[in-house]
């Protein structure tokens, strides 16, 4: 499985199946976030965790991919993707705004998105993210978990690798804290920085907690 980060929360996931290869693409966002969507990105199934601009630029993902975008059990071809219900603490019009976090079954592996997650998780959501292997958590503050909010949802998880997200980058409009703040929060965690994750289950940490964290 190879894992690539384009930035917020967005991610990229090739994985081989028995029915071949599968993209999968997590939270496409808009240029007006002030990043630049690549233009090439091509999937089997999109997950977009909650609609706004950070996550629901749809239309560029090329391949007519199945786009899931509510809780429930989705498969293509031996992915399994299932949808849990979070809606978020910050309103829209006095009401929740809707949010689903992602539990992703490849390869083995257990892979959870926590979409644009701004509170702790309740006993209910625990329960749907059992066994994790890697969870992509957002850190940032503002509009999502904060470093010691989304640290201590980590601890809830207990994944075995923790990839950071929806941090400050250049570009990025929306005022978010820097990578340095979540870092400085979870102390002495093995830290492994590259441009892509490769991992196979065998790969996967016995005992320390990874943290990995992707450049676009």
């Amino acid at each position: 499985m190879q894992i690539y980060w384009h930035g917020l929360s967005c991610f990229e996931i090739t994985t081989t199946t028995s029915d071949g290869e599968v993209t999968v693409v997590i939270d496409p966002y808009q240029n007006t976030t002030g990043l630049r969507f690549p233009r090439t990105l091509e999937a089997q199934m999109v997950l977009m965790s909650h609609n706004e601009e950070v996550a629901n630029n749809l239309s560029e993902i090329a391949g007519h991919p199945q786009v899931v975008q509510m809780p429930g059990e989705f498969e293509v071809r031996g992915v399994f993707a299932f949808g849990v219900d979070a809606p978020l603490k910050r309103q829209q019009k006095n009401e929740p705004v809707p949010n689903c976090l992602f539990r992703l079954e490849a390869e083995g592996m257990h892979i959870a998105h926590l979409g644009g997650l701004d509170r702790p998780l309740s006993d209910e959501e625990l329960q749907e993210l059992q066994n994790i292997d890697v969870l992509m958590v957002p850190v940032g503050g503002g509009s999502v978990l904060s470093a010691k909010q989304a640290s201590e949802v980590i601890a809830q998880i207990e994944p075995r690798v923790v990839i950071p997200m929806m941090y400050q980058i250049l570009n990025v409009k929306e005022p978010l804290e820097t990578l340095d703040v979540f870092c400085k929060e979870m102390g002495a965690c093995r830290k492994e920085e590259m441009n892509k994750y490769k991992v196979t289950r065998k790969d996967l940490p016995e005992e320390d907690m990874l943290i990995v964290t992707l450049t676009r």
